[in-house]
């Protein structure tokens, strides 16, 4: 019978760790042993070197299950102690007092009991380093997208806290998977893909106004007022687009020019008061022309931001409780220079690169059109 559950222990056993394997190595060996020995069927199963290896291999397989199983380890422990008990008492019994097969008995339950526990840790195992590699397949694209989209203008605090610890828990999951703990593993990479549903949603949440019919038919409506004013004038006019980050030149109505602009930090939002960072929309007249030494970012246009559209919008924050109790309207606004930074930055103006400024500068004046639109 004992060794019966020695053969059981040593198929599944082998999977777990590299403990493992050194209890089916005792296992197996005792195994031989024990057949090899030719005991007659009087002589009592519970013979020192077969106890002997029992004990090896049980404490082996409470090795094992201590991380992972602990509460079955502490069992094990218990049903160990009861076996070594039962097997000092039969052993210093006097031989009308033995109960052949007592000693056996009580070592194969602590062999049925490893093996049982043994097996359910490697089907957990099993099922985690499953859904660990389910979860790899995807998961470090997802955290790669979830960074870019919280550098988007606009974005908030808590998308860009989120996005942060969606990386420090891939990267986390990554070394305990290294390190072949994949339960821990898939744990930190849910809490990771958590966070990147925390980034996709604002993100998405921040895009939607830019796929909204009725704002995209107001951008269009006024980007082409504004052209439709540069062909019949043959005058000059800036037309920027904020989700595409450019800024167009239009003279007599033609496309002559466009340039990279960058945005507020949180440029794609509409603006509603000063320290928002948010990048205005509207049309605006410039009212300075403002050369070298007159602006701290190079060159710089400023507009006539806020216009009465811009006070209507910040009238109506104020009482429904969207602008901030102490927060003014802001001004300031300006198409400055020291662009060129590969990200948006500004407090809600819009920056070119500095040689950009300087052409477009042969085409500024002061009392021209600019326009600032979502998109068209």
């Amino acid at each position: 019978m004992l060794i019966g559950r020695f053969r059981q222990i040593l198929g599944p056993a082998t999977g777990i760790r590299r403990r493992s394997f050194l209890f089916g190595g005792l296992v197996a060996t005792v195994s031989a042993s024990f057949v090899a020995s030719s005991w007659s069927g009087a002589e009592p199963p519970s013979q020192p070197s077969v106890l002997a290896a029992a004990r090896r291999s049980s404490l082996a397989a409470v090795g094992t299950l201590r991380a992972d199983a602990p509460a079955t380890a502490r069992l094990l422990d218990r049903l160990i102690s009861d076996a070594e008990v039962i097997s000092a008492d039969e052993r210093t019994a006097p031989a009308w007092e033995r109960n052949p097969g007592r000693a056996e008995a009580a070592w194969s339950r602590v062999l049925t009991t490893a093996h049982q526990s043994l097996a359910q840790v490697r089907g957990r195992q099993v099922i985690y380093e499953t859904r660990w590699q389910a979860l790899r397949e995807t998961l470090d694209a997802d955290v790669r997208q979830a960074q870019l989209e919280s550098n988007e203008a606009g974005v908030g605090r808590r998308e860009i806290s989120a996005a942060k610890q969606a990386r420090l828990k891939w990267d986390l999951a990554r070394r305990y998977a290294a390190a072949g703990a994949h339960e821990r593993a898939v744990v930190e990479a849910e809490q990771a893909r958590e966070f990147v549903k925390i980034v996709r949603g604002g993100f998405v949440a921040l895009h939607a106004r830019y796929s909204d019919p009725k704002q995209l038919n107001r951008w269009r409506a006024l980007a082409n007022e504004t052209i439709a004013y540069s062909r019949q004038s043959g005058e000059t006019v800036f037309l920027v687009d904020k989700l595409k980050r450019k800024l167009h030149v239009y003279t007599a109505g033609k496309r002559v020019a466009t340039f990279n602009a960058e945005l507020g930090v949180k440029g794609l939002r509409q603006k509603l008061h000063s320290g928002d960072q948010a990048t205005p929309e509207g049309r605006y007249r410039v009212t300075q022309v403002r050369g070298p030494g007159r602006t701290q970012y190079y060159k710089a246009l400023l507009l006539d931001y806020p216009n009465s559209e811009d006070r209507a919008r910040y009238a109506y924050g104020r009482r429904t409780g969207a602008v901030p109790g102490r927060a003014g309207i802001g001004s300031l606004i300006e198409i400055h220079g020291d662009g060129g930074q590969g990200r948006d930055w500004t407090d809600g103006c819009v920056a070119l690169r500095n040689d950009d400024m300087d052409r477009l500068f042969t085409r500024a004046r002061q009392g021209m059109t600019v326009t600032i639109v979502g998109t068209f």
